[in-house]
């Protein structure tokens, strides 16, 4: 608990003092005394979260599921009220439409004086600016491409789906 608390102070403390050579402002100053106090009311349970660290083990058994490229599981694309449209088997992870390999910002010295560094919009991995298409993809065993913009639903093995699927794609 002591611990936990020296910590995030100190953490706090390095982010002031990374913020700028100027000092803290009084907002900074504000959100700072805010957090401690929140920290401090609310304290972290680390006794807790060491003995049974429930959560860090769940995202821990998904990274390495989604890690595995020939996992596969089985998706069910939903319509607006909550039908299957459609349903394919995924081989690897389902991805975000949005994710990119690149950052979404970058600093640029917008002056050319080396002394006005601003943050702006990076272009994204196909050098184009702008937002990224919504939605999903992921690749079936075959090898095609799936984008959808709904809900869906992804398991580890198939279930039993008890409505007429709307979109069915002939696969050749």
């Amino acid at each position: 608990m002591k611990t936990t608390l020296k910590t995030i102070t100190a953490a706090a403390l390095a982010l002031v003092l990374l913020t700028g050579c100027t000092g803290a402002t009084e907002d900074q100053k504000k959100k700072r005394e805010n957090f401690e106090a929140a920290q401090t009311a609310v304290p972290f349970p680390e006794d807790v979260v060491t003995k049974n660290p429930t959560e860090r083990m769940n995202v821990r058994e998904k990274l390495i599921r989604d890690s595995d490229p020939n996992r596969l599981s089985y998706i069910y694309l939903l319509s607006m009220d909550g039908k299957v449209v459609a349903h394919f088997v995924a081989k690897g992870k389902v991805s975000s439409a949005d994710s990119q390999l690149l950052p979404d910002y970058e600093y640029r010295d917008l002056c050319g004086t080396s002394s006005c560094w601003n943050v702006v919009n990076a272009a994204g991995d196909d050098a184009t600016y702008g937002n990224r298409e919504p939605g999903i993809f992921f690749f079936t065993p075959e090898g095609m491409l799936v984008t959808y913009t709904g809900d869906y639903l992804q398991f580890d093995r198939p279930m039993k789906i008890n409505t007429p699927i709307s979109l069915v794609a002939e696969i050749k």
